[in-house]
């Protein structure tokens, strides 16, 4: 239970809402909310007005968004509510800090979560007319053709299109809420949510999400609530999910089993992880402030996935358990390391967050992907893995050394590997975009996708330019040729795993068809400038090439072992 929470009263009461320490366990509601840019004004609860606040809060100094939330509260007859700004005392650091590591658990155990998804400030309302449920916007006819001729006709209703086709779209069309950081967990950690967004109500539950309108959504929410949130319950919920069908009926309807990989085969990633580095790849696109809690705002979420884990049934009892690392997990840690940043603009403001270890995606302030597992998703043929890393061990030093998901203070990985001692260049494509590429002794270049932007260091009219982008010196000079003296930087690649697919067939001619891939992941690695003797990470690189050809930038190298921080 939460230490305090807000007595709302009745809707037959005249009486203000008050703070109460509860001493039983009593169904609470919580509010999801944007505070908004000027916060500098709205009541909190201190150490100097709490005992006032066990007598009442002043209605006429509540902000309109959070007296919404009380009348709904009332209306429900749910009548105790947590509000983050009423329920923590916010100038005592030790009583802040331990209810802001509480958070997850308020809304994990909550009855019920009020999520104001618009407008962007508590200091407005979201309570009044909501658009979608005027008469208007119900009307309702029935189709004079059906898609199946011996099905009766479908019965219609309109409303305005939302359908996202792409990310950027997506992005636009996020609400508010949606875009903060902090709201990701308390969106998919509560089991209900009545969402307002002015232009109707809507209920989500584990199992439905259902409109203003009458209708059930065939089209998920951005957050996917029921989904995965839903998915990261099912340990609790010990049952299977049984799902609602939408009405009306749409062909697109989104399939539960979009988290599952078609195939499982020894050695692949598992579908728990998969589900985790989804809300990873979601949960980066959000705004979040301070940046230093980019940790602590997933916590919650972390703690949920880590009961949904399965049991390595390989390692005796109490021999290397499961464990939470800076937002990686030890048993799928090669994998976790493949996040890609999406492609950086300059207003992302991507920049080091202090503490993270760079090999962790919470260390760089952009939205990142994964995209190693596409040959499990998209191949014709049943890829097997090549693995090339060994992790010898993971460490991070911890904020709450007894929070196996709290932030970090540092981290290191001892990772064993094929090692190559690489060049790179940053330039711009012939449309304008940035792009780097690696090279090593050998002269066979690659492209990377680096973490952070880097000034360019090739330009179109330089000789070489050819050269970095086709892979090879492209003169017979050999002008692109470097001895290791020249290895000003002392960046490292290392290889962390290939996917490759016998194909078992022969072409028209009787002749073996070449293997699907082989696809090779590798990290870009530069010497640390905080800890001697180790690297830290700057990219990641992949090469994938349909006709049996190896990555050239790891050929005759040794293995070595690098710490990487």
């Amino acid at each position: 239970m939460p230490k305090l929470l807000i007595d709302v009263g009745s809707e037959d009461d005249a009486i203000n809402p008050f703070l109460y320490k509860p001493t039983e366990v009593t169904p609470y509601a919580c509010l999801s909310y944007c505070g908004g840019p000027d916060t500098e004004d709205v009541l909190r609860t201190t150490a100097k007005n709490l005992e006032a606040h066990y007598e009442s809060i002043p209605w006429s100094k509540i902000p309109l968004g959070i007296k919404d939330a009380i009348l709904v509260c009332r209306g429900l007859k749910i009548r105790s509510l947590w509000v983050d700004s009423l329920c923590i005392i916010h100038d005592d650091s030790v009583d802040w800090r331990g209810d802001v590591a509480e958070i997850n658990r308020i809304y994990l155990y909550s009855r019920l979560s009020i999520a104001a998804l618009e407008p962007a400030t508590c200091k407005s309302r979201f309570l009044g007319p909501q658009k979608f449920a005027h008469p208007a916007w119900q009307s309702r006819f029935t189709a004079e053709t059906t898609l199946n001729p011996k099905e009766p006709p479908l019965e219609v209703f309109v409303r305005p299109y939302s359908g996202i086709n792409n990310e950027r779209k997506e992005d636009l069309s996020r609400s508010s809420l949606d875009k903060r950081g902090w709201s990701l967990q308390e969106s998919l950690l509560p089991a209900r949510r009545l969402c307002f967004n002015g232009n109707e109500m809507i209920w989500q539950c584990l199992c439905r999400t259902i409109c203003e309108c009458g209708h059930i959504l065939w089209k998920p929410q951005s957050s996917e609530f029921g989904c995965l949130g839903t998915h990261l319950k099912l340990k609790r919920l010990k049952a299977d999910v049984v799902l609602s069908r939408p009405q009306p009926a749409w062909h697109t309807w989104h399939k539960y089993d979009r988290y599952d990989y078609r195939r499982s085969c020894p050695g692949y990633p598992q579908n728990p992880y998969k589900r985790w580095r989804d809300i990873v790849v979601e949960y980066t696109k959000r705004d979040l402030i301070p940046r230093k809690d980019k940790l602590n705002a997933v916590s919650g979420l972390a703690m949920l996935a880590r009961e949904g884990l399965p049991d390595d049934p390989q390692s005796q009892e109490d021999e290397h358990p499961e464990e939470y690392l800076a937002g990686l997990w030890r048993r799928e840690f090669r994998y976790d390391l493949a996040w890609m940043v999406k492609s950086p603009i300059a207003d992302q403001g991507i920049a080091e967050i202090s503490g993270i270890p760079s090999w962790s995606w919470a260390s760089v302030n952009a939205p990142v992907t994964y995209k190693f597992d596409d040959p499990i998703q998209t191949w014709k043929h049943t890829p097997y893995l090549i693995e090339c890393v060994k992790v010898e061990s993971v460490t991070c030093l911890r904020e709450v050394a007894n929070e196996e998901t709290s932030n970090v203070v540092s981290g290191e990985a001892i990772l064993t590997g094929l090692v190559s001692r690489v060049k790179l260049a940053v330039m711009l494509d012939e449309g304008g975009m940035a792009k780097a590429y690696v090279r090593s002794a050998n002269l066979h270049s690659y492209k990377v996708k680096l973490d952070r932007p880097r000034s360019l260091t090739i330009f179109s009219e330089d000789r070489q330019s050819a050269c970095w982008m086709n892979g090879t010196c492209q003169h017979e000079d050999d002008c692109c040729k470097w001895t290791m003296e020249e290895h000003d930087e002392k960046l490292i690649c290392l290889v962390l795993f290939t996917w490759t697919a016998p194909v078992n067939k022969n072409d028209h001619n009787g002749n073996p068809r070449p293997n699907m891939g082989p696809e090779t992941w590798f990290l870009v690695l530069k010497p640390s400038t905080s800890v001697d003797g180790a690297f830290e990470r700057i990219g990641i690189g992949h090469h994938a090439y349909w006709l049996a050809e190896k990555c050239e930038l790891f050929a005759d190298e040794e293995l070595a072992t690098v710490k990487v921080v």
